[in-house]
């Protein structure tokens, strides 16, 4: 068609349109211009490139004309344009370019540069090795495929099948596809893929942290399980260090100095405990974000302390995790809250400073985490200071009372096991309380 000149007002200035018709995607195409000398210019330009292309098929071959319309005649019948054919070609010549220059890597050789990288990073061995082991388990039969032929959708139906097989929570969902994002990653920085197919799939949304303390009642039966037997005194110090000197679990482990190969006095231990001052020294070695801090003991903390040198507690501790595993057992205790004594803590120092900046001091966390966490968990300051009154000497009536030995007969009516628990023995008194 020829195209059409027409001139209107716009915001009362003149404008010329042309409307050169519909182009082979359906779309007319109407633009205007300033001068009815821009709006020529533009149809003479039409005219010439139309003029081209007619003396470009005119000098085609008959055979070669028909194929063209032939294509053109599918191509509208499956709702494709001409542009669009185009456009999604530069898209795929784009890829296969790409595809061309990187180099062929299996996925387990992948996952073995995973594995000397991690390490040289200073993570754990048993850390590199679990994750790998993982990594693998998506790499069944496609051991020695190159990562880059592994698509994101081979990917998320993997996560979401063993989702529902393993009952993983949103949170396990979350992690291990940040796993597999690292895994790309590599492969990414090695030249063995071109994108990190983790960034196609739908985001894991984080779940929101729930804050948790132990119950006052809760604490004093986790001491006093430990005061209960010989074996599980030998952790009175690292529940002190978090019940009362705010001290994470990492830190009490040296596990940030451990990872780095240190050892001896580079490690956290009474030699980092003033005792006479009531001051913790938590050194950069040792401090999980890197600052040192000193950390200013309460009484209760300094009588717990004092105690559990006196019962030779070794710092960092030994066998830790079956130990409070063995105090649990013995009052019944379901839940054993991730970093739950600092957090009790950091809670319960709010009602001895009553300043949260000096909370902060000592726990060696932000002002915004103790306001959102701790202080939204609006504990009692009645509550918080009974806290600070369990002490050793409440500890030692409480073993003797009718409540603990409730509590030990409740443990050892819950219990399945065949084998006499110490729960019963105690509650049966074949087994004596020491300490």
């Amino acid at each position: 068609m020829e195209p059409k000149k027409r001139t209107f007002l716009k915001r009362g200035k003149r404008k010329w349109e042309v409307d050169f018709g519909l182009d082979d995607a359906g779309i007319r195409r109407r633009p205007y211009f300033p001068t009815e000398a821009e709006a020529d210019a533009e149809i003479k330009k039409f005219k010439s490139n139309e003029k081209s292309l007619g003396d470009y098929l005119a000098r085609l071959p008959a055979p070669k004309r028909r194929m063209v319309g032939a294509i053109l005649l599918e191509m509208k019948a499956g709702g494709l344009s001409l542009a669009r054919v185009w456009s999604e070609y530069q898209t795929h010549k784009k890829y296969l370019e790409t595809h061309m220059n990187l180099m062929p890597m299996g996925f387990a050789d992948v996952v073995a540069e995973f594995k000397r990288r991690k390490l040289a990073a200073g993570k754990t061995e048993r850390y590199v090795n679990s994750t790998a082991t993982f990594l693998l388990k998506f790499g069944v039969g496609r051991e020695k495929q190159p990562i880059h032929e592994i698509t994101a959708d081979e990917l998320e139906k993997w996560l979401e099948d063993n989702t529902i097989k393993e009952k993983w929570s949103l949170s396990t969902k979350r992690a291990y596809t940040l796993t597999f994002s690292n895994l790309w990653e590599v492969a990414v920085a090695k030249g063995w893929a071109s994108i990190n197919i983790v960034n196609r799939l739908e985001p894991v949304k984080k779940p929101g942290q729930v804050v948790k303390i132990y119950s006052n009642e809760d604490a004093l039966n986790i001491l006093t399980a430990a005061m209960a037997d010989p074996l599980t005194q030998k952790i009175i110090a690292p529940l002190a260090l978090g019940f009362f000197g705010c001290m994470r679990p990492e830190e009490i482990a040296s596990s940030k100095a451990l990872t780095a190969g240190m050892s001896g006095k580079k490690l956290f231990g009474w030699h980092d405990i003033d005792l006479d001052n009531g001051l913790i020294t938590v050194r950069v070695e040792i401090a999980k974000t890197g600052d040192q801090r000193t950390i200013r003991l309460q009484p209760a903390a300094i009588e717990w302390l004092k105690l559990a040198k006196q019962l030779d507690n070794p710092l960092p501790p030994i066998n830790e995790r079956r130990l409070v595993d063995q105090c649990c057992g013995l009052i019944g205790l379901k839940e054993w809250i991730r970093d739950g004594l600092r957090k009790n803590c950091c809670t319960h120092l709010r009602g001895v400073y009553k300043n949260d900046y000096d909370v902060v001091k000592d726990c060696g966390n932000s002002i915004r985490i103790l306001m959102k966490h701790y202080a939204g968990l609006h504990v009692p300051e009645t509550v918080s200071l009974e806290h600070w009154k369990i002490t050793p000497a409440r500890v030692r009536q409480y073993l003797e009372s009718p409540v603990w030995q409730k509590v030990l007969e409740m443990a050892a009516a819950a219990t399945n096991s065949t084998s006499e628990s110490l729960a019963t023995r105690l509650a049966n008194g074949s087994a004596k309380p020491v300490g």
